[in-house]
């Protein structure tokens, strides 16, 4: 995983992939606070961003998930969630598996050791090695929270 804010992102770009970078830029260049609710294509299938409002809610009430054919680059407009995420390894069975549809993966419930904290402006990087539970509220309260994920197709 990649944390970091938008603030940031200039420094992290000679780094990464030039996939990721278009990501990343995408994320810098854009004030979301007026972008409506959506899927926006930045290049077909191979890249694309979903906006989406919604309340955080119990880490209990959310599942850890991961995908096979995406990296996700989550970026948070305005609120503040956690997200939890560990290792995907063999031993962790599938719960729910909707990945030829909508490439992605439901995992049994995991007790994960490491979680990050996004407020509005922070991004983290998901790979597909990753499984991650996003949504969950932070500081024990939910939080209204515009989220951006940018899809990027493995190749």
């Amino acid at each position: 995983m990649i944390f970091g804010h938008k603030n940031e992102i200039e420094k992290l770009l000679h780094y990464v992939s030039e996939d990721l970078q278009k990501a990343l830029q995408y994320i810098a260049a854009t004030d979301f606070s007026n972008v409506p609710n959506g899927r926006y294509e930045l290049d077909g299938d191979a890249m694309y961003a979903n906006v989406d409002t919604y309340n955080t809610e119990d880490r209990s009430k959310k599942k850890p998930e991961a995908h096979n054919k995406y990296i996700d680059v989550q970026y948070l407009g305005k609120g503040t969630e956690k997200i939890y995420y560990a290792p995907r390894t063999a031993d962790v069975k599938v719960v729910e598996d909707y990945a030829t549809e909508r490439d992605l993966l439901f995992f049994e419930n995991i007790e994960e050791k490491d979680a990050v904290v996004l407020s509005a402006g922070s991004f983290a990087v998901l790979f597909p090695w990753e499984l991650h539970r996003p949504g969950c509220n932070a500081a024990g309260e939910s939080s209204d929270v515009q989220k951006i994920v940018v899809k990027i197709a493995v190749k």
